[in-house]
Formats: structure tokens, sequence, C-alpha cells
């Protein structure tokens, strides 16, 4: 048996106003990278009037919503969620609940929509792409990696190519927008192999490698069907 938000909403809004603590499954995506969907969470009546910083239940032009308060004002208070960009306003008697235990179920997902979500990646993109740089053009015939060995069958520096490209395109995929972004993306990610391995036919102490750029290009390409495939099964990316 299903029910509405509205009646899960106000059975739950009813035992808080008789004092009882009450337990709810997070679903959404307003309050990522902290909570995420699945996420049991122990909601408590309010004892106090809420501070900045405080997570809490509230109502907001017909929905009831569990965001961050992050600003009062005398009576107002201005919440948004982790994950938002526009702020909601309530005064503290739309305020039912206050959220004090989060129990986390799915560790791993927390972990990668910490970091491969909207804000790791943009935290991590400046050295993603400095440490691409310095593997791609730093003299590492220099200090003794066996680059020429086979794993598999395959040598070593052409695995390393590939792999290091597979979250190239995840790193592009926010400077895009519109209906061609999926397209834009890959060709990013795929110039990105062609121009770092283009600079280095004009180092001296690098070479310039067809192979390479195979490999640069099929990193890049499983990158961005990896995307696709994360989209296709409505993960956060």
């Amino acid at each position: 048996m299903t029910i509405s938000n509205e009646l899960y909403f106000s059975l739950v809004e009813e035992s808080l106003q008789q004092g009882k603590p009450v337990r709810i499954v997070l679903k959404g995506t307003s309050m990522q990278p902290t909570l995420i969907g699945g996420d049991m969470l122990t909601l408590v009546p309010l004892e106090a009037d809420p501070a900045v910083g405080d997570v809490v239940l509230f109502h907001f032009q017909g929905r009831t919503l569990l965001h961050r308060v992050v600003a009062v004002d005398g009576g107002r208070y201005t919440l948004r969620g982790d994950n938002c960009a526009s702020c909601e306003h309530a005064s503290r008697q739309d305020i039912v609940g206050l959220l004090a235990k989060v129990e986390k179920k799915h560790l791993l997902k927390h972990l990668a929509v910490r970091w491969l979500g909207a804000k790791g990646r943009r935290q991590l993109r400046p050295w993603y792409f400095g440490c691409l740089a310095v593997l791609m053009w730093a003299p590492l015939n220099g200090v003794g990696i066996p680059l020429d060995n086979y794993l598999l069958g395959l040598r070593m520096d052409h695995l390393l190519h590939a792999s290091v490209f597979i979250p190239c395109s995840l790193f592009w995929m926010d400077l895009f927008r519109g209906r061609r972004r999926s397209w834009c993306t890959w060709l990013a990610a795929v110039a990105t192999g062609l121009f770092t391995e283009g600079v280095q036919y004009l180092l001296p102490y690098r070479g310039f490698d067809v192979n390479d750029l195979i490999a640069n290009f099929l990193g890049a390409s499983l990158g961005w069907l990896l995307i696709l495939l994360a989209r296709r099964l409505r993960l956060n990316c």
C-alpha cells in the first residue's frame, strides 16, 4: 500500500507535535552530498529555535522540505538544500522538526556522490588536469618507472594512458550546456588526449607515439560511455 506525500508527512508532523522522534528514509537529491537517497534520518521535535547550520523539516508553498538553515533574521528563516542554488523562506511556525541523527546506509554511494557529484568534480578538476599534465609531460623516463613492461599482453604505458583519460569526460561535462552537451564533452576529452600527446612531440625528453594517442582516445571514450550509462541508470552525474 502506498500513501501520498501529503498524508505521509502529516503523520510525521503529528508524531513530532506529540513529542515523539520519527525515523524516515530520505528521498531526493537536494541535500547531496551531505545526505543522499536511502539514508535513514531521525527527526525530533524542536525544543529551541533553529540555528544557522541546522537541518530542519519545514513547510514551503504547499510542500514539506528538509533543508539547511543558512540565515536567521528575527523570526524569518532562510533555508537552502546543500545541492540547491535557490533559497526558501519560512517562519518559525513553518518549521516542524529538526534532524538529529543520520544513518548512512550506502557508504560507497556517499563517496561517489561526494567526489563524483557536481561539487566534488569542481573541487577535483584542477587537481586532475594538473596531475594529467605531470604524467603526460614530465620526464618520467628518468625516474626509473618501467613503462615498457607488459600486463596481459598490453604495454604498461598504453594502459597508463588509457586509464588516466577515463575521468577526463567527467571533468569536462560541467563546462558545457545545451542539447549537444554530451557530444561536446566527448570531443573535449578526445581533444585533450590529442593535445597532450601532441605536446610530447615538442619535448626533447618525451616522444610522440600513435599507440599512446589511440590509448588516450580509447580511455576518453570509455569514460564518456560510462557517464552515459550512469545517466541511463539515473545516477547523480
